[in-house]
């Protein structure tokens, strides 16, 4: 009986231990982003796999490389699409692929070609998708569909900060960095890209900036060392972001100064991974701006002459046309009772009127030019110009010249 009491308690004792050793592996896959053995003391988790260092914000990093290694961007952006679009002076179509990081280039990419009405940019970016997510969304065969029903001349692509993460190849784990998870994405990079080039489509790609967390900021270095040397190896420039997106220190900055104007900007959103639109504007010139270098400049606006010509008369010309001069002798006469106002524009002007009567119907009445002068009406437009003359009314013209302002 004492026997099976100690092997009571001896499998009771096996089953608190066993609980025990899964909640710790489980409280360490929430801490270490689903790779529980890094944290434990001996493991050898796998480094950065190209020149890129994965530095942390610990320590100032070492100098990070240029835009892109000699020779690694082809002929970016001169593809055969792009060449055929500027030949046959056609629209040229870029389009925009990735996650939320895509779709801060697409926003970027869409504001540098605003002024150039023959270039369309095309968001074809989803956020929340990686190439570690193939059964969410499949990258290449969503790439495929885009582009048939769109077809595009250059694809911007900046991918990477959901596939700091394992993933399964052939029913087992690949832990990230692992050998068979850089063979798998390998594999899925290349085919995308592949299948961008044989359609003539030139490929270019923006790299992920510094990040606030140490942890995080280590895994994206090393996504970046990653896609660096693979974009490399297929022609692709890589617009390596870390360099503009870290103050002198080397470390991660919300604000940050804009390397082309030397002014301090807002570049970074309060979640320390993403960016602000200015932000998204200063990682993708490195790719952005051999495409306007292609563009013929937008070509001013052609000054157009006023829509309304000043109605005053320059001061070489006589103020109004000479013809329907009257002579002196054929001069009426002065017609008190009218209203002095301006000639209606839809009759003759050598058909004076002065009021709604007729005036070849309406009696003459004689009256002294005193009268009419001492009588100025305030209701005179203010584009006519007081004649040197004195004016009994509308009807009445002096012998030398006609009234200004007379509209035709």
């Amino acid at each position: 009986m004492g026997k099976r009491r100690w092997i009571m308690v001896l499998d009771r004792g096996a089953v608190l231990f066993i609980g025990i050793a899964v909640g710790a592996v489980l409280g360490l896959s929430f801490r270490t982003g689903g790779k529980p053995w890094q944290a434990l003391p001996g493991w050898d988790a796998p480094g950065p796999v190209a020149e890129i260092p994965a530095t942390s914000n610990d320590a100032p990093a070492a100098a990070t490389p240029p835009v892109m290694a000699p020779g690694c961007g082809g002929l970016f952006p001169k593809g055969p699409r792009v060449a055929a679009a500027l030949a046959a002076h056609r629209p040229l179509h870029i389009g925009v692929f990735g996650d939320s990081f895509g779709d801060g280039l697409w926003a970027a990419t869409d504001q540098a070609f605003r002024k150039f009405p023959d270039v369309k940019v095309h968001q074809f970016s989803h956020e929340g998708t990686g190439f570690t997510r193939y059964r969410t969304r499949d990258l290449l065969q969503d790439a495929k569909d885009r582009v048939a029903a769109q077809p595009i001349d250059v694809a911007l692509i900046s991918i990477g900060a959901n596939d700091t993460q394992g993933l399964f190849v052939g029913g087992h784990a690949a832990p990230y960095m692992s050998a068979a998870w850089q063979e798998t994405i390998d594999g899925r990079v290349t085919a995308l890209v592949r299948m961008l080039q044989q359609r003539g489509v030139a490929v270019g790609w923006v790299g992920l900036p510094r990040m606030r967390d140490p942890e995080f900021d280590r895994d994206i270095q090393a996504m970046n060392g990653f896609f660096a040397k693979v974009t490399c190896r297929l022609g692709v420039p890589f617009a390596n972001a870390v360099p503009v997106s870290e103050d002198r220190q080397h470390r991660f900055a919300l604000r940050l100064t804009d390397p082309a104007t030397g002014t301090s900007y807002l570049a970074r959103a309060n979640d320390g991974k993403h960016m602000t639109f200015h932000g998204y504007e200063v990682i993708s010139r490195p790719v952005v701006q051999p495409i306007l270098a292609l563009l013929a400049p937008p070509a001013p606006k052609a000054a157009t002459p006023s829509a309304q010509p000043s109605l005053a008369p320059p001061a070489d010309h006589p103020a109004t046309p000479p013809r329907h001069k009257r002579p002196a002798s054929d001069a009426p006469k002065p017609d008190d009772g009218g209203k002095p106002t301006d000639l209606p524009t839809h009759l003759p002007t050598h058909r004076p009127t002065g009021s709604s009567t007729d005036s070849s119907t309406a009696p003459a009445k004689p009256a002294a030019k005193a009268e009419a002068k001492s009588d100025p009406k305030p209701d005179a437009k203010p584009d006519s110009k007081p004649s040197t003359a004195p004016s009994n009314g509308p009807d009445s013209k002096p012998a030398a010249t006609p009234p200004r302002g007379t509209r035709r």
